[in-house]
């Protein structure tokens, strides 16, 4: 009977600190966004500004974080005007290169791959490009003044099922990150002048 009663109180006083871990896991990896510069060509009707955004990202959990960095990411900007209008452009880009083939099954994680300790980051760079209307916004486009943009990126871009057996694999590297992870929104602004050099 004392057996089963510590058993008991063992599973119990073990349940929460499980799924504490789980929570933390699923808010380990933070991004943060920086607009680090700014290109603008002239085209037909509008002006293309292209921003050259710094993507860091932060382990704030407290084990090892295995995060793919490799040719094949997807992310999502979405950009929006001042107040709480809806977002003016939503837009999936990707970086996808299937004439490269990442190995992936190692028994460790590859160059593909950033293994980040807690409190450890790792930056990248992506380039998004909007276009801003001369005059009548239309779609896809922005007019010129102050706006916002988020920038969302995928972790993983093969199966669920595949992320699982490595998960499961390297799990004494680290925990193999697969969710998609949002930046908060920062702000930028768009000029009215039409810039000089045409774009190619």
């Amino acid at each position: 009977m004392k057996r089963i009663s510590l058993a008991i109180l063992l599973l119990l006083w073990a349940a929460p600190r499980t799924f504490a871990t789980e929570a933390d896991d699923r808010h380990a990896l933070q991004l943060t966004a920086e607009v680090v510069g700014r290109r603008y060509c002239a085209g037909e009707r509008l002006n293309i500004l292209q921003l050259t955004v710094r993507l860091r990202y932060r382990n704030v959990g407290g084990r090892k974080l295995i995060v793919y960095r490799g040719k094949n990411l997807f992310y999502q900007t979405r950009i929006r005007g001042g107040g709480a209008k809806p977002y003016e452009v939503l837009v999936t880009n990707s970086r996808f290169n299937d004439a490269e083939a990442e190995p992936l099954g190692e028994r460790r994680p590859g160059g593909a791959f950033v293994t980040l300790r807690p409190g450890g980051t790792y930056e990248t760079e992506v380039v998004v490009g909007v276009g801003v209307a001369r005059g009548e916004r239309f779609a896809d486009t922005i007019t010129p003044g102050a706006h916002t943009l988020q920038v969302v990126t995928s972790s993983w871009y093969e199966s669920r099922r595949r992320a699982e057996e490595l998960r499961e694999r390297w799990r004494g590297a680290g925990l193999l990150w697969i969710e998609p992870v949002a930046a908060l929104p920062v702000s930028f602004d768009a000029v009215p002048e039409t810039p000089a050099e045409p774009c190619r």
